[in-house]
């Protein structure tokens, strides 16, 4: 044989030129005959494993390398022949392996369960941005709910709360979804807004809310516009003006129109109109802070003004005993106070002349209707003393002694065998008393030793002249008494 590239004659048995050095390969003909025998046996062994009918595995079915190299190797070939079937075998199984994984792949890549999980390892793994886009992929083919709510809780982990948000807005905003589903989102953003104190995001999502129930589950972040009790209108009576609000909170009110804030009046009790025109403006804040729309409603009361109550004494300085008497107007009560507050119809009423009290005084009087309508407030301020009377001190003081006397105390400190405590006197008041003179009205009051102080049932009076002592008896319409003890 020469060689193909000097043309030097190559001896027997020698593969390489002895002059230009070239290899010879040597590539025994190949025998086309053969080619379909050990096509057609491979092809067989992969069909009849790889049938439907067949619940062996992918392995199991196509068996190994080594198996397949035994199927080329049972056909009679010659042995250069059975080397190339051994390389189509492995081929063939290799092509087969790639055409079952991508099926297999597809079918699980379609798989929604499956992609959730991929992305919650993604997220177990710290890897939120690439669970998101994972999420984010599988929701164009399968938009359930539970994406989303995975999606809103990977960007809260990122500290993305407005795209967290928007997420679940996402969700409420659309019609594909069960009532159970919108609940469940609804609780989820509430919660990361309470989270946060975006409590004006609570009320604004829930004021366009549209479903009845969820807004009754979570009516304490809302502030709903306080309710009055009384339309807008004209009145003939007095009205006692009530405001209520949907949960806790403060409501604050003005009367003549203008806007209430912090600073405002408090609503805690009915508001009473009694006469005249009113503007009432009121808002609600709720324990969080979030403010209601403003409410304004507009009153005209339009009944009379009861007449003022008569006082017989007017305001001065006294040295004799008076008695206060009042006319009270037909058809309505007198209330009077003496600490310089409006009288009210819980303030005390006028029913006997009332004693003047010793040294200073201050009274206001009302006339008050059935239906809460007062009239102006009458003032009366007075000074009563008597300088040539014996002191307000002396007076106890002679009481005590006499109580001493009569067996009624044990010394000057009020300890007495009536009772473990002690007792102490009070000068109130003078009196007239018909035929017998002009008193000091003294008050019995018990210490039981704990800061209790009672008052007793019995009144003492001693006369303001010439110290003699009694017991109050009678009235200041029947007549006042003395009586000994």
């Amino acid at each position: 044989m020469k060689c193909p590239e000097c043309g030097n004659e190559i001896r027997d048995g020698h593969l390489i030129c002895e002059v230009c050095g070239y290899e010879i390969q040597m590539v025994p003909d190949f025998e086309e005959d053969y080619e379909p025998q050990i096509d057609n046996h491979i092809v067989d062994h992969v069909l009849d494993t790889s049938s439907p009918t067949n619940d062996l595995s992918i392995t199991d079915q196509l068996g190994t390398t080594d198996q397949l190299i035994g199927v080329t190797s049972s056909i009679n070939l010659p042995d250069f022949l059975k080397k190339r079937g051994v390389m189509i075998a492995v081929l063939a199984v290799v092509t087969i392996l790639i055409i079952i994984g991508a099926v297999w792949g597809v079918n699980r890549v379609s798989d929604p369960e499956y992609q959730l999980n991929r992305a919650k390892n993604m997220a177990a793994a710290g890897r939120y941005e690439d669970a998101i886009i994972a999420l984010e992929n599988e929701y164009v083919s399968h938009p359930d709910s539970e994406i989303l709510y995975l999606e809103s809780d990977y960007y809260m982990e990122l500290g993305k709360t407005d795209m967290a948000t928007d997420t679940l807005m996402r969700l409420i905003s659309s019609d594909i979804y069960s009532s159970d589903e919108i609940y469940s989102a609804y609780d989820r953003l509430i919660n990361i807004y309470a989270e946060t104190d975006n409590y004006d995001a609570i009320a604004d999502l829930l004021g366009e809310c549209r479903y009845p129930d969820i807004i009754q589950a979570y009516q304490n972040y809302v502030a709903i516009a306080p309710v009055f009790s009384y339309e807008d209108g004209t009145y003939d009576n007095a009205i006692r003006l009530k405001i209520s609000a949907n949960t806790s909170g403060v409501v604050y009110y003005t009367l003549d129109g203008s806007v209430p804030n912090e600073s405002s009046q408090k609503y805690d009790s009915p508001i009473e109109l009694d006469h005249g025109e009113y503007l009432v403006s009121a808002i609600f804040i709720n324990q969080y802070g979030v403010r209601s729309e403003l409410v304004t409603h507009k009153y005209d009361i339009s009944n009379d003004i009861p007449n003022e109550p008569v006082v017989n004494a007017d305001s001065g300085d006294y040295h004799k005993p008076v008695l206060i008497t009042v006319e009270v107007p037909e058809g309505y009560t007198v209330y009077y106070t003496t600490d310089r507050s409006t009288p009210t119809v819980d303030s005390v009423q006028y029913i006997d002349p009332i004693p003047m009290p010793v040294k200073y005084s201050n009274f206001n009087f009302a006339a008050i209707s059935e239906d809460g309508l007062s009239s102006e407030v009458v003032v009366r301020s007075y000074s009563l003393t008597f300088p040539d009377g014996i002191s307000l001190s002396q007076a106890v003081d002679i009481l005590k002694a006499r109580l001493i006397e009569r067996g009624l105390l044990n010394d000057m400190n009020g300890y007495s065998d009536r009772a473990p405590g002690r007792y102490t006197y009070e000068v109130i008041s003078a009196i007239p008393i018909a035929g017998q003179g002009d008193y000091y009205t003294i008050r019995e009051f018990y210490h039981d030793g704990t800061g209790t102080q009672t008052p007793t049932d019995t009144t003492y009076i001693v006369e303001i002249h010439q110290g003699s002592t009694a017991i109050l008896g009678g009235n200041a319409n029947t007549g006042f008494l003395a009586i000994s003890f």
